[in-house]
């Protein structure tokens, strides 16, 4: 009788975190984007706060399980830094905190609200080299801090098409439909400001994508996805040794003759951005994703917690080869 209470009460319990799930994306993260920013921006700390307490994400609730907080956990036990169980865990907290101020970015964009907030700009000549190499850019960024509104912010300062790479993983008919939705909402919101360009899945083919680079456009992809099957990969080294990660966009850039470069857009509170470039180089030149790579690593190792993709690191597991940069196409 007490396991059948038992079983009862959690089907009610998760029931119910699931309708309020649906009535966070629904209702409650749309209202918050309206606010006055400063407000906005409070409530939204509360919110990450409450989701690193129940180490709730969107794809863990589609699940029925905590499995973001476990793999990032396993994550973060990976990365070459000396940390205990505490530390991690802390980092942990943080990472679900970011995604959550990140959601809320989303938000901000879908709602057309860019002009009320502020960006500065770090190494932007690094960018502006761009005017002197022919065909297009590919611009990697990891899943860090607010990647979202660096790509809104990049359509400011290119002057040019801006386009990013998302994928159809927010299309799963497991999520909740609202999710779905803030996804499409936020990919529509953001091609508002990139000057006539595109948010396309990945799974739509690569043919889009080269197109826009032949047109000497700006493509931005995410650089730290495991690698898919039948995808392109690349060996490359990324936290603390050689790891195989996905390859499409250097091959995209090597096919084209496009150089790549790197970024990371940081939030400074309250409405206030940050973007950092990193040095733009050949797509055939091997130093060129070496340095992209190292200036990602860097970056992580100096706040991991900001790096909300650790969940991602057990599927890129170190390689024993030596440390020499390889492509499989």
């Amino acid at each position: 009788m007490f396991a059948s209470l038992r079983s009862l009460f959690h089907r009610l319990f998760h029931r119910l975190l699931r309708w309020l799930h649906h009535v966070d994306y629904a209702y409650c993260l749309p209202f918050l984007a309206r606010l006055p920013v400063p407000i906005s921006f409070s409530i939204g700390w509360v919110r990450g706060k409450l989701n690193a307490a129940l180490g709730r994400d969107w794809r863990s609730v589609a699940l029925g399980t905590r499995h973001i907080l476990r793999m990032s956990l396993d994550g973060y036990s990976k990365i070459p830094l000396p940390s205990n169980h505490v530390q991690q865990m802390e980092w942990v907290r943080e990472r679900f905190e970011i995604e959550s101020r990140e959601e809320l970015e989303g938000c901000w964009v879908a709602a057309h609200r860019l002009h009320k907030l502020s960006c500065t700009y770090e190494k932007l000549e690094l960018l502006q080299q761009r005017s002197n190499v022919p065909g297009g850019l590919v611009l990697l960024t990891p899943h860090m801090e607010s990647f979202l509104l660096g790509i809104a912010f990049l359509g400011q300062v290119t002057g040019g098409r801006v386009n990013s790479m998302s994928s159809a993983v927010s299309k799963d008919p497991r999520l909740d439909p609202a999710v779905a939705q803030h996804f499409d909402r936020k990919y529509r919101g953001l091609e508002h400001y990139l000057n006539g360009g595109s948010v396309l899945d990945r799974e739509v083919g690569l043919r889009p994508f080269y197109r826009m680079l032949e047109r000497h456009e700006t493509l931005v992809v995410l650089a730290d996805a495991p690698v898919t099957p039948q995808g392109a990969a690349m060996e490359v080294d990324f936290l603390g040794g050689m790891r195989e990660l996905a390859g499409g966009a250097l091959r995209l850039a090597q096919h084209t003759h496009s150089h790549l470069g790197g970024f990371i857009c940081r939030s400074k509170g309250m409405g206030c951005y940050s973007i950092e470039f990193c040095e733009l180089g050949s797509a055939d030149d091997p130093e060129t994703i070496a340095r992209i790579y190292r200036y990602f690593s860097e970056a992580i190792l100096a706040e991991p917690g900001k790096w909300w993709a650790a969940d991602m690191l057990p599927h890129m597991p170190l390689k024993s080869r030596s440390h020499i940069l390889q492509h499989h196409f």
